[in-house]
């Protein structure tokens, strides 16, 4: 048999089998699923936005930690706050729950009445926060500092 005549129709198979463009194919197991354990551990908070008081926006800034327990829990040890310019620092913040849903959203309730919804990254480094309150606008990022267990008080 003559090896030519065979590695020519070869060689011109693979060739045109290389160039064909790839089909993806996406499955549900491509699919991210997230839970109240997708945000654990501790995470440090920036929002900025506006309280409208009377028609008026009044500015505001927060900075703070966030301690999400993997369960549905979350404290705010540290806080610092500015609201039309004003710097308060409250020697705590408020506890609260969260949910996260397999979609990777999720919302947060304080104990103090201020809520937020979520969309949190499927790694859990990382969630944006919308304050769903009336007469606010403030949005933000909290990102992971320190996995739960390094977390002292």
């Amino acid at each position: 048999m003559n090896t030519r005549k065979l590695l020519v129709p070869t060689a011109v198979s693979l060739a045109l089998g290389l160039s064909l463009p790839l089909q993806a194919s996406a499955t549900n197991n491509d699919a991210a699923a997230c839970s109240n354990k997708t945000l654990k551990g501790v995470y440090q908070f920036a929002t900025s936005g506006y309280n409208i008081v009377n028609g008026t926006a009044i500015p505001k800034a927060i900075i703070e930690t966030l301690v999400f327990d993997g369960k549905g829990n979350v404290e705010t040890p540290h806080i610092s706050l500015s609201v039309n310019g004003n710097i308060i620092q409250p020697p705590v913040g408020s506890s609260g729950y969260y949910t996260v849903e397999a979609d990777c959203t999720g919302s947060l309730v304080f104990s103090d009445g201020v809520s937020f919804t979520l969309q949190v990254r499927p790694s859990g480094k990382e969630a944006k926060m919308l304050q769903t309150n009336p007469n606010t606008v403030m949005q933000g990022t909290a990102e992971k500092v320190l996995p739960l267990k390094a977390w002292s008080r």
